[in-house]
């Protein structure tokens, strides 16, 4: 897994799928949670590896812990004993010291083991006179656990973590949105649109190829917040996405800890403003802390959002979400704004990718083949907005000229690559970003390009039960009419509506979401159900969007991360039933979509 990129991901997804083998299931997440127990109703572990090399890791045990050995395991750490004594002696903590060093089969020499520390809440590390299994720690203490190398009984290194609880965060308070026009008011259909987009939900959560796709949720949640139709939807995925932070922007699922995806973390933390909850606790993880750890420091990329623990695949779209959400959650800084900027040419559109389509640079104009992209425009332009600062305003409208000068006579935009033709994904995104630069007229003729595609009642033909639905394009409205809407084509049109529904609200990024957070999305949870494989795969007609504006600036505290649950899909995948000629043609649909998420990342979901 660690040499595959997310789009060779996608794609080796749509292969297995087709090949009808499915991927096999995730190992279990460890048991407890991230960092310090937040209160007095657990026991928090700390593992210092010293010499052994890695970070000194945090976690927590919920509750009660019958021994210092419950409490190690519940926590979530991987424990070895020796061949000759079991866990009485523990050998091996996360897989060190390794074999090669030490072969756990007698008992540890004194030269090189793990020390065995306690402590209470506020206190200092003590010695333990008692092995792990004899000793009961005290609710709300300290249990350690450090590495001693070559070391005496009388400067044993204690664990390098102090035993004391963070103190509560203080609660979050989002900035008002300055610098954006009056709304646009919504086109016919919106509330229509979103009711049925919350049809299609499955337990709270988008289908995808291989169970719930949390990019596409997302998606929902910002056209639930943008519409306003139904609040209970709205919380029920929020509190979905929460539950599934991880397995979204990281590798967690696939027994790679350490990765975490900086565009889909910007993402979500546009996704906590947009369902008015606190992106410092979103399901217990501080998305904002996160976000800003994924921003590259001086030096050529300065500002740029870039993946942690593998080569870094970002993009516009990404960092245009990273802007948004730190905008809203407290100040975006100037680094990451004035990145985003250098994404766009001196013509005023965006591209992509400093590297996809053949731009091998950081900024767009040190390119001359740069491919500039519609959709990225549009995203980018938002963000800039919701940044409000005199620079980003300024590359904001020049981006949105470029815009409206893109337009197509019919109202109508295209991506870029394989989605270059008119498609109601491109419009609904454009539509949106030039509704919130100012541009009543052209909003408004690209929402009736979007309208018009929108599946009713009265013009749905054998698809009037999926009225509210919107094609991606023409020929998938022609054939709808003609023939309904099979199990198999309803993921293209999830995600168009996704996208061009936003279009039609004519609500901007930036303005998504309460001003202060009114609830907190799911608590942290401390069960889990392995059984799922959540990896989510894009299509070329996939939306991505976001929520909420802010000023500059960035000042953070941490927060404690819990693994959240992986939730099983409520209905399996679609059966397309027996007719031999239908698997097949379900197999160049995906072929298709694997393929056009391997040439454009834009809209992708880890």
């Amino acid at each position: 897994m660690s040499g595959l990129s997310r789009r060779a991901l996608a794609l080796l997804t749509c292969c297995l799928l087709i090949c009808g083998f499915t991927l096999p299931a995730a190992s279990a997440q460890p048991k407890g949670t991230e960092g310090h127990c937040p209160d007095g109703n657990g026991v928090t572990v700390v593992v210092d590896f010293q010499e052994l090399g890695g970070d000194t890791l945090v976690r927590c045990a919920p509750g009660e812990q019958a021994s210092g050995l419950t409490a190690l395991e519940n926590a979530g750490f991987e424990v070895t004993g020796t061949t000759r004594w079991g866990k009485a002696f523990i050998c091996r903590l996360n897989g060190k010291p390794g074999p090669d060093t030490e072969p756990c089969v007698n008992t540890p020499p004194a030269s090189a083991y793990w020390g065995y520390w306690h402590a209470p809440n506020g206190g200092t590390w003590t010695y333990s006179q008692q092995g792990a299994t004899n000793r009961k720690p005290p609710l709300g203490s300290y249990e350690g656990w450090s590495f001693s190398k070559d070391r005496s009984a009388s400067d044993n290194p204690p664990p390098r973590v102090a035993p004391v609880r963070p103190a509560p965060k203080p609660r979050f308070t989002a900035q008002p949105a300055t610098r954006f026009p009056k709304p646009v008011q919504a086109t016919p259909g919106t509330a229509e649109g979103a009711r049925w987009l919350v049809g299609e939900l499955r337990d709270g959560a988008l289908p995808g190829f291989n169970g719930p796709d949390w990019g596409l949720t997302i998606d929902a949640l910002f056209v639930l917040s943008a519409t306003r139709t139904d609040g209970a939807a709205l919380n029920q995925v929020a509190d979905k996405v929460a539950h599934n932070v991880r397995g979204y922007n990281s590798y967690d699922l696939w027994g790679q800890p350490g990765v975490r995806l900086a565009d889909e973390t910007g993402k979500l933390l546009a996704a906590a403003v947009a369902a008015d909850t606190d992106p410092t606790s979103f399901g217990g993880i501080n998305l904002r802390q996160e976000m800003l750890e994924l921003i590259a420091g001086p030096g050529p990329n300065h500002g740029q959002i870039q993946d942690k623990g593998i080569t870094s695949d970002t993009n516009t779209f990404g960092q245009s979400l990273a802007v948004i959400g730190l905008a809203r959650s407290g100040g975006v800084p100037s680094e990451v704004v004035d990145f985003l900027i250098k994404q766009q040419c001196a013509v005023g559109g965006f591209r992509l990718s400093t590297t996809l389509g053949g731009t091998p640079s950081i900024s767009c104009d040190e390119f001359p083949n740069a491919v500039l992209d519609p959709d990225s425009t549009a995203m980018a332009i938002q963000a800039l907005l919701a940044a409000n600062t005199p620079a980003a305003t300024a590359s904001a409208n020049k981006g949105a000229d470029w815009l409206q000068r893109t337009q197509r006579a019919d109202g109508s935009f295209g991506g870029s690559g394989p989605t270059e033709a008119s498609n109601t994904n491109s419009t609904g995104l454009a539509a949106q970003a030039l509704a919130a630069a100012g541009r009543t007229e052209p909003a408004r003729k690209a929402a009736d390009y979007v309208a018009q595609r929108q599946l009713t009642a009265a013009n749905g033909g054998a698809a009037k039960a999926f009225a509210g639905a919107i094609a991606y394009n023409d020929a998938a409205f022609a054939e709808a009419i003609a023939n309904g809407i099979p199990e198999m084509a309803r993921d293209q049109w999830r995600r168009a509506s996704a996208q061009a529904l936003l279009g039609l609200a004519q609500v901007p990024l930036g303005k998504l979401g309460a001003l202060k957070p009114t609830r907190t999305a799911a608590p942290p949870a401390t069960t889990v159900n392995p059984s799922t494989t959540t990896v989510s795969t894009t299509s070329a007609s996939e939306s991505t969007t976001t929520s909420a504006p802010e000023t500059t600036t960035a000042s953070e505290t941490t927060t404690s991360t819990p693994p959240p649950v992986v939730d099983q899909p409520a209905t399996p995948l679609a059966q397309t039933g027996a007719e031999p000629a239908l698997p097949l043609l379900a197999g160049l649909v995906l072929v298709t979509a694997g393929l056009l998420v391997t040439v454009v990342a834009r809209r992708r979901s880890a």
